[in-house]
């Protein structure tokens, strides 16, 4: 069809639709749905269907049913699973501060600031230190002896001293080690 004539074609069905009561107006919708498909090339069979439809009856209008919708809202599981907030250091002391556990050693358990070195003894294939604890009692160490709270390990006995490794975690958990002395104190010095 041409422009012209659907041009033509829809004036016509505005002047006689005027004219028209409302079951009229529905039937000649139909025969133009029926027109405009036969037209465009749709199935005769399409057009068939349309035209067998009473066109007395008036037609009810057709229920849309809107489309359920899913239901997208997710649930986060948390059994057996991290809590990706949680920081590192927090699993870290839920899992035990060294310093809590029942197998550590005596040394382990005090702060290597608190205790005091007392003697020395260098020059043989396995060098050994004294300490005393703030008790008063005293323990030998050897180099590799395991000292203080924070993972400390005896690395070097030197006259007069002892070096002692300690690890410490910065704000990303990476160990960092630091190296503390002990120094023997000098017996000719006066204590305050």
């Amino acid at each position: 069809m041409s422009r012209q004539s659907k041009n033509t074609d829809m004036k016509t069905l505005r002047l006689v639709s005027s004219k028209i009561p409302a079951l009229a107006k529905t039937v000649i919708a139909l025969v133009g749905v029926v027109g405009l498909a036969v037209a465009c090339g749709e199935d005769e069979e399409a057009a068939a269907v349309a035209a067998a439809k009473p066109a007395a009856a008036a037609p009810e209008p057709e229920k849309v049913e809107a489309p359920k919708q899913q239901d997208l809202s997710y649930t986060y599981n948390a059994i057996n699973r991290r809590d990706p907030f949680e920081t590192y250091f927090n699993v870290l002391s839920a899992m035990g501060d060294p310093g809590d556990s029942a197998n550590l050693t005596e040394l382990q358990k005090i702060d290597i600031d608190k205790l005091k070195l007392v003697a020395v003894v260098v020059g043989t294939a396995t060098p050994m230190a004294m300490v005393e604890d703030p008790g008063g009692r005293g323990h030998t160490v050897k180099i590799g002896t395991l000292i203080g709270r924070r993972l400390g390990q005896v690395k070097h006995i030197r006259r007069g001293e002892i070096v002692v490794q300690e690890e410490f975690r910065d704000f990303t958990g990476k160990r960092i080690p630091q190296l503390k002395e002990l120094k023997l104190e000098d017996p000719s010095a006066p204590k305050p």
